[in-house]
């Protein structure tokens, strides 16, 4: 997409300056996370020692969820979702980590160059899925939570495996399709390919995927607020959903915009694009935050062992009056079930 063009700043506009042709202004979008961008302001070099800052605690946190929920807690059909929304956070991180330190030690070959159009590319894929786990998510907890004596009884076994499989292997297929039009078309086709898949992401992102994971947490708060109403507390669970949708709705606002300014009204982006990125590194580095949060016991000692509290953000029987009525306790039911057959 960018070709060989530049930008030249003034004080008053920005034109882009290409080898060969007139200065003229244009507008130009930076795309959805593509593969060739052009910022309208270059970062400043502080921006990757921060971005490498929050990259590496993300990691770190990512790492220890995978870790422990993978190993040392018992498998659950949640659990299932937060490994592969873990390992695609982690990887979104990496690939920003990597272009992080290139940037930062000024690395110029034409291998640097490659290693940043596949950090690109990972980084793409990584978020997509990561995007695409979280209507999966609201959607089975509101199911899980509204329809109890159903979903215990008739969700079949490897519902959560298979799902985030399919997942994956979307965001495979729609990685490698924007890369071929953004990056292996000739220069004159790509144009409007790209342009056309930027358009297609950001609609299916903010269209589709949104409404999909806001309209169950909606239906879920309801529930729960009527429960509430019987002086019935909210499973730990349900504040863990609700707080990932809350963070990444609140960290894409950015990124949105950008979008849809840019399409629909022909309007360059507003926010440089390291600020829209370092907001999708916040979103994908806070989630081990808010499974802390959200199982730490405060009327427990100041320290406890983190596969303890990972343990408690999945309990998902902490009604109370569950006991007494005649649906399945789920928290019974999740203990119960042997870590091979939860997915």
């Amino acid at each position: 997409m960018a070709g060989n063009c530049t930008w030249e700043a003034h004080s008053t506009n920005q034109n882009k300056m290409c080898p060969g042709g007139s200065e003229a202004p244009e507008l130009y979008s930076r795309g959805f996370l593509t593969i060739e961008q052009i910022a309208m302001l270059p970062p400043p070099p502080v921006m990757s020692y921060i971005f490498l800052l929050f990259c590496l605690c993300g990691l770190v946190g990512n790492a220890l969820v995978l870790w422990f929920f993978g190993f040392s807690i018992k498998r659950t059909p949640f659990s299932v979702y937060f490994l592969h929304l873990a390992s695609a956070d982690g990887a979104y991180l990496f690939s920003k980590a990597v272009i992080a330190l290139l940037n930062t030690g000024g690395v110029l070959s034409a291998f640097a160059d490659y290693v940043r159009r596949a950090s690109r590319i990972a980084g793409l894929c990584a978020f997509f899925t990561g995007v695409s786990l979280l209507p999966a998510i609201s959607a089975e907890r509101c199911v899980a939570v509204v329809f109890p004596a159903w979903y215990w009884h008739r969700r079949p076994k490897r519902l959560s495996a298979v799902v985030c499989a399919l997942l994956w292997l979307l965001s495979l297929l729609v990685t490698g399709i924007h890369n071929y039009c953004c990056a292996f078309l000739g220069r004159e086709a790509a144009g409007s390919a790209c342009r056309n898949m930027d358009v297609s992401l950001g609609v299916l992102l903010f269209f589709v995927f949104c409404p999909l994971m806001v309209l169950p947490c909606l239906a879920l708060i309801l529930h729960v607020e009527c429960r509430a109403r019987r002086r019935q507390r909210s499973a730990k669970l349900n504040h863990v959903v609700l707080a990932i949708v809350s963070v990444f709705l609140v960290s894409s606002i950015y990124l949105g915009i950008d979008w849809f300014l840019f399409w629909v009204f022909q309007i360059p982006a507003p926010f440089p694009e390291y600020v829209t990125d370092l907001c999708i590194c916040i979103n994908s580095s806070s989630k081990p935050v808010v499974y802390f949060l959200s199982g730490r016991d405060k009327s427990q000692r100041l320290w406890e062992p983190l596969r303890v509290v990972f343990q408690r953000a999945l309990r998902d029987g902490a009604e109370l009056g569950d006991t007494a009525s005649s649906t399945p306790n789920t928290v019974t039911m999740e203990m119960q079930c042997p870590p091979g057959n939860a997915s």
